[in-house]
């Protein structure tokens, strides 16, 4: 049975995910914490990125809670934070302090009286979204100052539908962010791979795209993340830029201060993917790279790095031997 989802939330999660494109990755999760609050209106929240397993912190966001306040409470506070403790044990649920322990007995802990209460956090709504495969964690702490303003149950269902597509679309911004970087520098064409993923320089992942992940499986069964498998290692460590495992090639380049990893699987002549392949015909037709870029609805600089791609790929190096190379193809 199909459930209703109101009009406002439609246009709130279309609202979501249009920040992929017009959000600054900087400023990303804070734009999309002020745009659920005409939803879900708090007084201040945090959104942090990081590893499940580990507890470790890869990236803290807020909105009306000032820097000092944070660093006071990961230093001090975090470890005796029952409600956070809870959310984390139950990945995709959102819970309040009172789903976890009376508000009297709450109103009575030393986190409370000594940071809650002096920070203006009388009432909060978390929800932890965990990536199994990647050990990746988003956490999103909605919080209010009005001792008579709790969180209501259907407030904590609108968080859990939301939730889900504020944490896709954060792994979206990431790697269209890096993307666009990594190609407009030279070096392995990136075109026409399936999936991405944004690594740190240890090879820790940050975000990684579905098709991806299947991938690491596939060469690395039973693999869990956060850091790239032992497979990868030659590109990790910036000993190679692209290395074939089985049928799958997986390539690196810098991208700003990440690594941006690409997965093809090779299914054409030569190892060219399907969409390098019809880039190379049409470029050896005769067909400019922006007449390409207009037939194949790409930008000139896709095709670019595609045609660099396929160069690559069949040592050749100019258009009559690109020629040559697919018509001894036949």
């Amino acid at each position: 049975m199909s459930i209703s989802v109101p009009r406002r939330v439609q246009e709130a999660v279309a609202e979501i995910y249009r920040g992929i494109l017009h959000s600054p990755i900087e400023t990303f999760k804070e734009t999309t914490l002020q745009g659920i609050g005409a939803l879900l209106p708090y007084t201040s929240a945090v959104w942090g990125s990081g590893v499940h397993s580990s507890n470790e912190m890869l990236g803290m966001s807020s909105v009306g809670q000032p820097l000092e306040g944070l660093l006071s409470y990961a230093a001090r506070w975090q470890s005796e934070d029952f409600v956070r403790a809870a959310a984390v044990a139950r990945p995709g649920v959102a819970l309040r302090n009172e789903d976890v322990m009376p508000l009297a007995d709450y109103h009575r802990t030393p986190i409370y009286r000594e940071f809650s209460r002096p920070s203006g956090i009388e009432h909060a709504l978390m929800i932890v979204e965990h990536n199994a495969v990647t050990d990746l964690a988003e956490i999103v702490a909605l919080f209010r100052s009005d001792p008579e303003a709790p969180f209501g149950d259907e407030e904590k269902a609108l968080l859990e539908h939301l939730a889900p597509h504020m944490v896709a679309a954060w792994r979206q911004s990431q790697l269209a962010h890096h993307y666009r970087a990594a190609v407009a520098s030279p070096g392995i064409g990136l075109a026409g791979h399936e999936s991405y993923a944004v690594t740190d320089d240890r090879g820790l992942v940050h975000a990684a795209g579905e098709h991806f992940c299947l991938a690491l499986l596939d060469v690395s069964p039973g693999w869990v993340g956060p850091r790239l498998p032992a497979a990868l290692q030659d590109l990790v460590g910036g000993g190679r830029a692209a290395l074939q495992i089985g049928d799958y090639e997986f390539t690196v380049r810098r991208a700003n201060e990440r690594r941006l990893f690409a997965v093809s699987r090779q299914v054409g002549a030569f190892g060219l993917t399907p969409a390098e392949t019809r880039v190379a015909r049409l470029y050896a037709e005769g067909l400019s790279q922006r007449d390409i870029a207009l037939r194949q609805g790409v930008s000139a600089a896709t095709v670019r790095n595609q045609i660099a791609s396929v160069y690559l790929k069949l040592d050749v190096h100019s258009k009559l031997q690109l020629l040559r190379a697919l018509n001894h193809d036949g």
